[in-house]
C-alpha cells in the first residue's frame, strides 16, 4: 500500500488551460416607410457563444530525508506543505437586443365645398400598414473542465530517531461553466391617422361626403435560446508522510484538507415587448341639404395582429469526483509519539438549469368618429357610420430545463502506527461535508392585454318629409390564444464514503487517542414547471345618436353593436425531481497490542438529508369585461315616422385547459457504523494475563 501511494504521490501531470470566452450580437436594418402609408421592417439576429476553458494542474511536494547513525544526511524533515488553488471559468453569453419602433401620423383634410345642385361629396381615404418581424437566435456553449492533483509526500529514513514535523496539503479548487442566451425585441407600432372631412353647402340632389380609413398592424416575433453549461471537476489530494526509523518516531500532526467548488449554470430566457397602439379619428364636417342630398358617410376600420413563439432550453451539467486521503505511516523500533491526524473534506457541487419564457403584449384601440350635423328638408338619406375593431394576439411559448448533478466523494483519514514498544496515539478525526443540488426551473409567462374603446357619434338631424334615418354600426371583435409548455427534470445522485479507520500495532502499551467519523450530507433535487398566463379584454364601445327632428314619413335611426371576446389558454406542465443518496459513514479503530490497549472515546456520527421536490402549478388568469353602450338621440316626429332600432350584442367566451404532472423521487442508503475493535494480551481487571477482544 505504501509503494502506491509513493507512486500516487511523485506522478506529475502535465498543465495545459485553454480558456476562450465568445459573445455576439448582430444589429437592426434600418426601416422603410412607403406613404400610403406602408411600413415594414425586418430583424433577424443570430448569436452563437462558446466558451471553453480546459485546465490540469499538478502540484506536488515530495522532501525526502536519509539518515544513518540518527544523523540525516539529506535535507531534514521540517513542515511541509503542499498548497494547491485553481480556479477554471468558462463563459459564454450570446444576447440579441433589437427594437422597432414605426409610427405613422397621416393626416387628410377635406375643403369645404359649396355646390347648388346634383353634386358628389368629398372622398377620403387613408390607408396604414405597419408590419414587424423579427426572428432572434441565441446559442450559447460553456464547457469547464477541472483536473487537479495535490499531493504531499515527505519521506524520512533514518537508523536513529526521526523528528517529523507538520505535513499539510491544502487544495482549493473552483469550476464554473456559465452560459447565457437571452432574446430580447421591443416591438412599438403607433398609428394616429385623422379625417376631417369639410362642410358642404349643396341645395339639392346632392351626394354626402365619404370618408375611409383602415389602420392594420401587425407584429411577428420569433425567439429561440439554448444554453448549455457543463462543468466536470475531478480532484486528488492526498498527505502521505512516511517515516521509518530504527529508534523513535515523533510524528507531527497530519492533515489533508480539500475545498472544491463546482458549478455549472444555463440560463436561456426570452423576452419580448409588443405595443399596439391605434387611435384613428373620423371628423365628418356639416352639410345643408335642401331636396333629395344623400348623407354622410364613415368607415374606420382598426386590425391589431401579434404572434409570438419562444422556445428555451436550457441544460446545466455538474460532475464532481473528489478524493481526499490522509494516510501517515510511522514504523518505528522504538515509540511511536502520533500527533493527531484529520481528513477534512468540504464539497459544493450545484448543477442549475434555468428556461423562461416572457412576453408581453398591448394592443390598445381607440377608434373615434363623429358625424357632423344634417339640415336636410325633403328626401335626404341620413348619415352612416361603421366601425370594426379586430384585435388578436397568438403566443406559443416552450420551456425545457434540465438540471444534473452528480457527486462521487470519498474521504479517508487512516493513520498507521506500528512499533516495537508503545504508542501514544493522538486524536483521529474524518470529517465530510458534502451539498450536492441539482434545480431546474422551466417557466412561461405572458401577459396579453387588449383594450378597445371605440366611440360614434351621431350628428343631429333636421328633416321636413320623407327623410331616413342615421345608421350607426359598430363591431369589436378580441381573440386570445396562448399554449405554454413547461418541462423541468432535476436529478442528484450523490455517493459519499467516509471513513476514519486509524490502526495501532504495538509490542507494548496503546494508548489510544479519540477516534471519530462525522460525515453531513445533503442532497437536494428540485424542479419547478409553472405556467402563469394573464389576459385581459376590455370592450367599451359607446354610440350616442344625434337628435332627429322630422315631420313627415321619417324613418327613424338604426343602431347595431357586437362585441366578441375569445380567450384560450392551454397550459401543460411537468416537473420531475429525482434523488438518489448512498452514503457510508465508518469509524473502525484496530488496536493489536502485546500490552494493554487503553481506547479513548470512539464515535460515529452521520446526518443525511435527501430531498426531492417536483412542483408543476398552471395559473391562468382571464378577465373579459364588455360594457357596450347605446344611448337613442331624442326623436320628434309628427306623421308616419318610424321609430328608432337598437340592436346589441355581448359574446363572451372563455376555454383554459390545464395539465399539471408532478414526479418526485426520493431514494436513500445509508450505513452508520462504529466499530472499535481492540486485541491485546495484558491484564483483565481481575489482574489475570490472557488474551482479550472487545
Amino acid at each position: 500500500m505504501k509503494r502506491h501511494l509513493i507512486a500516487v504521490g511523485i506522478a506529475l501531470i502535465a498543465l495545459a488551460a485553454w480558456v476562450g470566452t465568445a459573445s455576439a450580437a448582430a444589429g437592426d436594418p434600418p426601416p422603410g416607410a412607403d406613404q400610403l402609408v406602408g411600413q415594414l421592417a425586418g430583424t433577424l439576429q443570430g448569436a452563437p457563444a462558446a466558451g471553453t476553458a480546459g485546465q490540469t494542474a499538478s502540484d506536488a511536494s515530495l522532501p525526502t530525508g536519509y539518515a544513518y547513525g540518527g544523523t540525516i544526511l539529506a535535507p531534514s524533515p521540517g513542515s511541509s506543505a503542499a498548497n494547491q488553488t485553481a480556479t477554471n471559468t468558462g463563459t459564454a453569453d450570446a444576447s440579441n437586443t433589437s427594437t422597432t419602433a414605426q409610427t405613422a401620423t397621416p393626416t387628410q383634410t377635406g375643403g369645404s365645398s359649396s355646390c347648388t345642385a346634383g353634386c358628389g361629396g368629398a372622398g377620403q381615404s387613408q390607408n396604414i400598414d405597419q408590419s414587424a418581424k423579427t426572428t432572434q437566435d441565441a446559442d450559447a456553449d460553456a464547457l469547464a473542465k477541472q483536473n487537479a492533483v495535490n499531493a504531499n509526500v515527505p519521506i524520512a529514513i533514518a537508523g536513529g530517531n526521526v523528528l517529523g514535523g507538520s505535513s499539510a496539503a491544502n487544495q482549493t479548487a473552483t469550476n464554473t461553466a456559465d452560459s447565457t442566451a437571452d432574446n430580447t425585441s421591443n416591438t412599438t407600432q403607433t398609428a394616429t391617422p385623422t379625417q376631417t372631412g369639410g362642410s358642404s353647402s349643396c341645395y339639392s340632389g346632392c351626394g354626402g361626403n365619404g370618408q375611409s380609413q383602415n389602420v392594420d398592424q401587425s407584429a411577428k416575433t420569433k425567439q429561440d435560446a439554448d444554453a448549455d453549461a457543463k462543468a466536470k471537476q475531478d480532484l486528488v489530494n492526498a498527505n502521505v508522510p512516511v517515516s521509518i526509523a530504527g529508534g523513535n518516531v515523533n510524528g507531527g500532526s497530519s492533515a489533508a484538507n480539500q475545498t472544491a467548488t463546482n458549478t455549472g449554470t444555463a440560463d436561456a430566457s426570452n423576452s419580448s415587448t409588443t405595443t399596439q397602439t391605434a387611435t384613428p379619428t373620423q371628423t365628418a364636417g356639416s352639410t345643408s341639404c335642401w331636396f333629395g342630398c344623400g348623407g354622410n358617410g364613415q368607415s374606420q376600420n382598426v386590425d391589431q395582429s401579434s404572434k409570438t413563439k419562444q422556445d428555451a432550453d436550457a441544460d446545466a451539467k455538474a460532475k464532481q469526483n473528489a478524493v481526499n486521503a490522509n494516510v501517515p505511516v510511522n514504523i518505528a523500533g522504538g515509540n511511536v509519539n502520533g500527533g493527531s491526524s484529520a481528513a477534512n473534506q468540504t464539497l459544493t457541487n450545484t448543477g442549475t438549469a434555468d428556461a423562461s419564457n416572457s412576453s408581453t403584449t398591448t394592443q390598445t384601440a381607440t377608434p373615434t368618429q363623429t358625424a357632423g350635423s344634417t339640415s336636410c328638408w325633403f328626401g335626404c338619406g341620413g348619415n352612416g357610420q361603421s366601425q370594426n375593431v379586430d384585435q388578436s394576439s397568438k403566443t406559443k411559448q416552450d420551456a425545457d430545463a434540465d438540471a444534473k448533478a452528480k457527486q462521487d466523494a470519498v474521504n479517508a483519514n487512516v493513520p498507521v502506527n506500528i512499533a516495537g514498544g508503545d504508542i501514544l496515539g493522538g486524536a483521529s478525526t474524518a470529517n465530510q461535508t458534502l451539498t450536492n443540488t441539482g434545480t431546474a426551473d422551466a417557466s412561461n409567462s405572458s401577459t396579453t392585454t387588449q383594450t378597445t374603446r371605440p366611440t360614434q357619434t351621431a350628428g343631429s338631424t333636421s328633416c321636413w318629409f320623407g327623410c331616413g334615418g342615421n345608421g350607426q354600426s359598430q363591431n369589436v371583435d378580441q381573440s386570445s390564444k396562448t399554449k405554454q409548455d413547461a418541462d423541468a427534470d432535476a436529478k442528484a445522485k450523490q455517493n459519499a464514503v467516509n471513513a476514519n479507520v486509524p490502526v495501532n500495532i504495538a509490542g507494548g502499551n496503546i494508548l489510544g487517542g479519540a477516534s471519530t467519523a462525522n460525515q453531513t450530507l445533503t442532497n437536494t433535487a428540485t424542479a419547478t414547471a409553472p405556467n402563469t398566463s394573464t389576459t385581459t379584454q376590455t370592450a367599451t364601445p359607446t354610440q350616442t345618436a344625434g337628435s332627429t327632428s322630422c315631420w313627415f314619413g321619417c324613418g327613424g335611426n338604426g343602431q347595431s353593436q357586437n362585441v366578441h371576446q375569445s380567450a384560450k389558454t392551454k397550459q401543460d406542465a411537468d416537473a420531475d425531481a429525482r434523488a438518489k443518496q448512498d452514503a457510508v459513514n465508518a469509524n473502525v479503530p484496530l488496536n493489536i497490542s502485546g500490552g494493554n490497549v487503553y481506547g479513548g472515546s470512539s464515535t460515529s456520527n452521520q446526518t443525511a438529508t435527501n430531498n426531492a421536490t417536483a412542483n408543476a402549478p398552471n395559473s391562468s388568469t382571464t378577465s373579459q369585461t364588455a360594457t357596450p353602450t347605446q344611448t337613442a338621440g331624442s326623436f320628434s316626429c309628427w306623421y308616419g315616422c318610424g321609430g328608432h332600432g337598437q340592436s346589441q350584442n355581448v359574446r363572451q367566451k372563455g376555454k383554459t385547459k390545464q395539465d399539471a404532472d408532478a414526479d418526485a423521487w426520493a431514494k436513500q442508503y445509508l450505513l452508520n457504523s462504529d466499530v472499535p475493535f481492540a486485541l491485546s494480551y495484558g491484564r483483565d481487571p481481575r489482574g489475570k494475563r490472557g488474551v482479550m477482544t472487545y
